[in-house]
């Protein structure tokens, strides 16, 4: 027998009755969420082949804690009989859906939501592995009219317009896995619960009948291009729109679609270390003044800085003897001739386009097994005031990755997908 494959589904929308704090664009907004656009999913993509098995899960929600993912990986693997690296668990990183791991100020993470949550991914992955059928997997490529546009440079280069899709051909129905790199931050500072547009996507394309998974890319400096007109403003009219866009073209998989001969399943993962920039004290005091200045008159985003602070210097001496963070997951699968590489953080897209100069059938996975927040490019770190390389980290990891981020992922995800 050859692949089998299965999908399951199962909706985590919090009731609005429970109010609870929605996550992303800003410090301490207190955004609850109020009112329902689009139910969140969680979506389970098993893949058996052989001996061989791996699990793809997909969440409506903006990312994990690797202490998160790590937990809900094993007691998935444990009752699947599998090893933890045949878990493949993914966020789609909506702005629009409730806290789920404690990010400073962006909310607070209700741990009722969350047992709950971590029932139904569980379950899940049972109806995925009881809809298990042969199937035949076909990829393909297609570049997009840009739907993004790179938010740090406020131009339309360089982003990644590639489009990639796995088709599972079965007698019953279809199964898209699709991937594709662009913040779900269409709406703004709204109190809707949204999967933003790629559940708009995953909706076009299942008016058909048949089921679709998504895959956030390597997004980390890509924003959709209603933010380029009129920033955090969009409408339930411009996710229709941005989902109807890849959605049409992933559907030309059907019609031009290439058969992937011998789809055997090969998964590698690793655990590396990440570095830390991490300042004298005085230069933390300094930090701090000029991030208070910027912010003069914005008192939510100055108590941000100032709790910020407090963690700089009570982590510092344990921070200065070890200047990163470790045991990071980077996963890489292969199914056939396909490379799909998982990275558990906000990636800026130069990652992807330099990887697919070597693997062109390359699928990248940012916010995969984990967020540990944003990986810029070096370029990134000239400007003192760059949210993703200065900001952002006081959220995640107290300081700035080190410059020499960029050759060490590359040079980790490389290794990774020459041995799959």
């Amino acid at each position: 027998m050859g692949l089998l494959v299965g999908y399951g589904e199962c909706i985590i929308t919090p009731s609005p009755d429970l109010k609870l704090d929605l996550t992303g664009y800003g410090f301490y907004l207190d955004r609850k969420g109020e009112n329902v656009l689009t139910d969140l999913k969680t979506r389970a993509l098993y893949l058996e082949s052989g001996e061989d098995r791996a699990v793809f899960i997909s969440c409506d929600l903006i990312g994990f804690s690797i202490d998160f993912a790590d937990g809900l990986r094993s007691a998935i693997a444990g009752r699947e009989g599998l090893g933890m690296k045949n878990i493949i668990i993914s966020c789609t990183h909506t702005h629009s859906g409730p806290a789920v791991q404690p990010l400073r100020g962006l909310g607070a993470v209700n741990e009722e939501y969350l047992a709950g949550l971590k029932e139904k991914i569980i379950s899940t992955v049972d109806l995925a592995r009881r809809d298990l059928r042969e199937a035949r997997v076909l990829y393909h490529k297609e570049i997009l009219e840009p739907i993004g546009f790179n938010r740090r440079l406020k131009r339309f280069e360089p982003i990644d317009p590639c489009l990639n899709v796995l088709l599972f051909e079965r007698k019953d129905r279809n199964i898209f896995l699709a991937n594709y790199a662009c913040h779900p931050v269409v709406l703004g500072r709204t109190k809707d619960i949204s999967a933003d547009w790629p559940g708009e996507l995953v909706r076009y394309i299942e008016k058909g009948g048949d089921n679709c998974i998504f895959f956030q890319g390597f997004c980390g400096d890509i924003d959709p291009v209603t933010n380029m007109n009129r920033w955090g403003m969009g409408r339930e009219e411009d996710i229709e729109l941005l989902g109807y866009i890849v959605g049409n073209r992933a559907l030309k998989a059907k019609r031009y679609g290439n058969v992937i001969e011998d789809p055997k399943i090969d998964i590698i993962e690793k655990r590396v270390r990440l570095p830390l920039q991490v300042p004298s004290k005085e230069e933390i005091k300094r930090d701090a003044e000029f991030w208070m200045d910027i912010y003069k008159g914005n008192r939510d985003a100055q108590r941000f800085i100032e709790e910020w602070l407090r963690e700089a210097e009570s982590s510092y001496e344990r921070l200065r003897e070890k200047p990163y963070i470790e045991d990071i997951p980077i996963q890489g699968i292969g199914i056939g001739a396909i490379k799909i590489i998982g990275i558990p953080g906000e990636v800026f897209c130069e990652y992807g386009l330099r990887l697919k100069e070597r693997y062109p059938m390359l699928l990248t996975f940012g916010y995969t097994n984990g967020l540990v927040g944003y990986i810029p490019v070096k370029d990134a770190y000239r400007d003192k005031r760059d949210y993703a390389s200065y900001i952002a980290p006081k959220i995640f990891n107290v300081f700035p990755f080190s410059q020499d981020i960029e050759d060490t992922v590359i040079l980790e995800a490389s290794e990774i997908l020459e041995r799959i």
